[in-house]
């Protein structure tokens, strides 16, 4: 990736998680996070069978190194997923939507999407497929902001949305500089 890389697309790839206890083929969707931009991981079940997707930031090797989820919504259809469980635990300030970064160098934030049927007693694999969108914010020629859409059925009915999981990728440089033109202005007073 290059120094602003919010033109690198995601990928669907075959990695090992083994290193933090996922799968050694683990089938992800994979989202590029360059140097100096921000990740934010959230997601919600739309299926009547318990749904949740595991998030893990990967080096520029894919393999993974700093922070891994586990998120669940267990309740109904519907539902927001929440982490039930997090490496490093200070992490989780909000348990319903993952920040990350920014780094000092290129990262991924890796989805693996799972499911448990009624029935079973484990969460297994749900297959993936996303969607991609950047967006630039007033007079900017390069993105600041990247969308991706985890869409990831689970075998029920081949829709491709019992877990849906969204990635925002935003630049930290351009964020400040959008956030110039947003907030309001508020006078200076002195004394």
């Amino acid at each position: 990736m290059t120094d602003f890389a919010l033109t690198a697309k995601p990928s669907l790839k075959v990695i090992d998680l083994s290193r933090l206890s996922g799968p050694t083929d683990a089938h992800v969707v994979v989202v590029p996070l360059p140097k100096n931009t921000f990740g934010v991981v959230f997601g919600q079940r739309t299926a009547g069978w318990l749904q949740g997707f595991n998030s893990y930031v990967l080096d520029s090797d894919h393999l993974p190194v700093d922070v891994s989820a586990l998120w669940v919504a267990p309740s109904s259809e519907q539902s927001r997923a929440m982490i039930t469980k997090i490496v490093p635990e200070h992490l989780a300030k909000d348990p319903s939507v993952l920040s990350v970064g920014p780094f000092m160098d290129d990262r991924y934030i890796a989805v693996l999407a799972t499911h448990q049927k009624p029935g079973d007693d484990k969460l297994v694999p749900s297959d993936p497929k996303f969607q991609y969108h950047s967006f630039k914010i007033g007079s900017e020629t390069k993105p600041t902001v990247v969308f991706t859409m985890v869409n990831a059925e689970d075998g029920g009915d081949a829709d491709y949305h019992d877990t849906v999981v969204g990635v925002a990728v935003v630049s930290s440089v351009n964020f400040f500089m959008m956030m110039r033109y947003t907030l309001p202005k508020i006078p200076r007073t002195t004394k």
